[in-house]
């Protein structure tokens, strides 16, 4: 059924899925339970299981109130755009990740296509005429093509708020804004860390990124560089040592986590709202795969609270 509800209506809706989300004492409890040794079995499900019952209420909604749809959409199109990085993997002889992502009926690649032998003209026939098909453009590369994936949800997002009106257009593309800034500090950092990218490399690998947000994101990217030094200075002065790669990433996402935070109870009928829900949801699903993997891994209940995007 669609297009039944208002837009007080969903709103109400995000405030009690809001309210069902968990805080940072939950997930202190349920690390605790999950790494102790007289914890039964594994009683999280499995990560695609996982992922389904947690996106189950965005799905449900989506279609409720025509105007939010290209939102929701595009919000869940941000986990199909990893599938579709797993079949690149695949086309390129990588091996990719055990992670599906079903997003149904929204989705437009099926997860059966990992059971074929796929090259990257069969990627760029299956994608043309969808939101992918620029991202197969050109020479096979699947590494640039990877780069473009990931813009092209982040594009695919901010276009969405595009079409709403007034206030509540500004409101969620100053969060998908905000979000672009996080991206692009995180992919620079992983260039330069993991493919020692030179600066006139990154510019190169990242020019289509910087030429659809350039002029909106680059004052958010600025602060955030800004805040980013603060932080490094302040882990050198305390630690004598510089952040790792790792290191970086936490505080970007927890710089965003919190931020996102803070926008929820900002006004009921703000766009704000919604988009700090499908956030919040966000970093939960990564939370329990974390702490579902670092069950299976053996780690220390200290070791999983440390690596959540969240205080606990």
């Amino acid at each position: 059924m669609k297009n039944y509800a208002d837009a007080d209506y969903i709103h109400a809706r995000i405030a009690a899925m809001r309210s069902r989300l968990l805080a940072g004492r939950d997930y202190a409890v349920l690390v605790r339970e999950q790494m102790s040794a007289s914890a039964p079995g594994n009683t999280l499900l499995d990560r695609e299981a996982l992922f389904r019952e947690q996106i189950a209420p965005v799905i449900a909604i989506a279609g409720a109130y025509a105007p939010y749809t290209p939102l929701f959409v595009a919000f869940l199109r941000l986990y199909e755009v990893q599938n579709v990085k797993m079949l690149l993997a695949k086309a390129a002889d990588m091996a990719p990740p055990e992670q599906w992502y079903d997003i149904a009926p929204h989705a437009i690649a099926e997860k059966e296509l990992l059971q074929k032998k796929l090259t990257g003209e069969d990627l760029r026939s299956l994608f043309a005429g969808t939101y992918l098909a620029s991202c197969f453009a050109g020479a096979f590369a699947p590494r640039r093509m990877a780069i473009r994936l990931d813009l092209c949800a982040a594009a695919n997002l901010y276009n969405a708020a595009c079409l709403l009106d007034g206030q509540a257009q500004r409101e969620f593309q100053d969060v998908a804004l905000k979000r672009v800034a996080v991206l692009t500090l995180l992919w620079s950092s992983r260039l330069q860390t993991y493919y020692s990218a030179r600066d006139e490399q990154l510019a190169s690998l990242l020019e289509k990124f910087q030429a659809f947000f350039s002029g909106p994101a680059s004052a958010q990217v600025r602060l955030l560089e800004e805040a980013l030094a603060r932080y490094a200075d302040e882990r050198q002065k305390s630690t004598g040592q510089k952040p790792s790669p790792i290191d970086i990433e936490r505080y970007l996402e927890r710089f965003f986590y919190a931020w996102i935070s803070s926008m929820f109870h900002r006004d009921f009928h703000s766009l704000y709202g919604v988009a700090a829900y499908l956030w919040l949801l966000f970093y939960q699903i990564q939370n329990l795969y974390r702490i579902r993997d670092g069950r299976r891994f053996g780690l220390s209940a200290e070791a999983v609270l440390d690596a959540l995007f969240c205080e606990a």
